[in-house]
Parts: C-alpha cells; sequence; structure tokens
C-alpha cells in the first residue's frame, strides 16, 4: 500500500498521503517536522513547505527539471494549506460539487506537473505542456479515432477504479471476492506485467 490510489485526491495534501507513501513520509518526518513545520506560524510553515518539496524534487535527479516539479508542488501545498485557513470554515468545500471541482483541479495540476518530472529539459516541457493544453501537433496524427476511444475508456475505467477503492484497501476487496476470481484477476494482472515490459533502461532515482 505505498500508493493508495493518488488520483482519487482531493487536494495536494490528500494526494500526498496517497502517493509514494515511503517518500512523503520520509520528507515529513525528516525535513518537514525538523525544519519546524506548521509549529512556527504561517510564513514559516509556507517556507517549510517549499522547502522540503525542493529538495523532494532535487531527491529525484540533480536537474532543474526536478526542482521545478517539486517546487510547483510546494506551491501547491502552501496555497492550499493559506486557502483553507481562508475559506476552509465554509460548508461549501464540503458539498458534492466543491469535491468534484477539486478533485478535478488536483488530477489536472499534478498531471500537468509531470511533464517537469518526464522531460529531460524546459524545451521539451514546454512543447509536451503547449500539446498537451492545444492539442497543437504541428500537423502530426497522434492517435487514430480507434486510439483514441480505447485510450479514453481505459483511462476512465482506471479513475472509476482509483475512486471506488478511494477509502477501500486490496485486502478488504479481496476477501469479498470468491477465491477463483481473485486467482483470475492476478492471472490478468502478470500477464499485463509481462506485455507492457519495455527494453528501456531502469529508472534511476539520483545521478549528477
Amino acid at each position: 500500500d505505498n500508493f493508495r490510489f493518488p488520483y482519487a485526491a482531493i487536494g495536494f495534501s490528500d494526494f500526498w498521503r496517497r502517493w509514494h507513501i515511503s517518500l512523503s513520509t520520509w520528507l515529513r518526518d525528516y525535513l518537514y517536522v525538523p525544519l519546524g513545520g506548521n509549529r512556527k506560524g504561517m510564513a514559516r510553515t509556507y517556507v517549510n513547505l517549499m522547502l522540503t518539496m525542493l529538495l523532494g524534487g532535487l531527491w529525484h535527479g540533480a536537474a532543474w527539471t526536478f526542482v521545478v516539479w517539486g517546487g510547483l508542488h510546494g506551491l501547491y501545498l502552501a496555497a492550499e494549506r493559506w486557502l483553507r485557513g481562508r475559506f476552509g470554515a465554509s460548508s461549501f468545500w464540503q458539498t458534492l460539487p466543491a469535491r468534484v471541482f477539486l478533485a478535478l483541479l488536483t488530477y489536472f495540476l499534478v498531471n500537468i506537473t509531470w511533464v517537469f518530472f518526464r522531460a529531460q529539459d524546459f524545451g521539451t516541457a514546454r512543447r509536451m505542456i503547449v500539446t498537451m493544453l492545444t492539442f497543437a501537433t504541428d500537423g502530426q496524427r497522434l492517435l487514430t479515432s480507434m486510439q483514441i476511444t480505447g485510450t479514453s475508456l481505459t483511462i476512465g475505467a482506471m479513475l472509476a477504479i482509483h475512486w471506488y477503492m478511494r477509502n477501500r484497501t486490496l485486502h478488504e476487496v479481496a476477501t469479498r471476492l470468491p477465491a477463483w476470481l481473485v486467482g483470475v484477476l492476478c492471472g490478468l494482472l502478470a500477464w499485463l506485467v509481462v506485455i507492457t515490459q519495455g527494453g528501456g533502461n531502469a529508472f534511476i532515482y539520483f545521478q549528477f
């Protein structure tokens, strides 16, 4: 359970409670809390959030793109904390429309920010973001209509699973299913792992 369906997060603090839990726990316990956490006033809290996430980005790789990725997450967390302090008492934020909006906003910004994590340089990141937001492909047809349909259905199914599992665990769900069905699902999962293995280099977390 190191990843607890993070794309069902409602807000960025919720995202980091679900994404790479061992890393986020380490960042909290060994960086954020020793820096003072939220115990030394709001301004210091914002600074601590930014420093923690900047260092978290640098931990992934010695490149400015990782620093920007971490800095953006620090900015999101600081802005969320400020907004919750300013408007959090309103019952509006507990309504279904507000929660859906926050979930979609979180999903959108997290995925835009992933571009900096993946891109080799800022030029590549800029082109990727422009393409994502404007669908400008310099005349290239990236996907056929059939591929778009299949991709949309796959993403929709994955998001539906994320929302269903949002407050559940795999163990909890598995214990309610027949043993034969659990076996079939495990077999399908193993098959997917085998057929989707690529020939690329293994991911290196930190390199200078």
